[in-house]
């Protein structure tokens, strides 16, 4: 937990909510998740990070990127 200590205010928040995502991800959703369900969410996973990576694109714009790109995929959950 030595990381979190670098981190104040809404920053820290921030890293406490992705330190209970990885948790709650790995000690509880994984495994009840299908194995199509898990290739779906590793693309989206992905290609959100590898647009994080990108210091200049401006966050507003890989927010609409990966709405498009999760679009098809959350209607046809929502149709389950």
């Amino acid at each position: 937990m030595a990381r979190a200590n670098k981190f104040d205010g809404i920053d820290r928040q921030i890293f406490e909510a992705h330190r209970r995502y990885l948790e709650i991800m790995e000690e509880q959703r994984l495994s009840t998740i299908s194995a199509e369900t898990k290739e779906h969410y590793l693309r989206m996973l992905t290609s959100l990070t590898d647009k994080l990576a990108l210091p200049s694109k401006p966050l507003s714009e890989i927010v609409g990127e990966i709405m498009s790109e999760a679009a098809p995929f959350l209607f046809q959950a929502l149709q389950r």
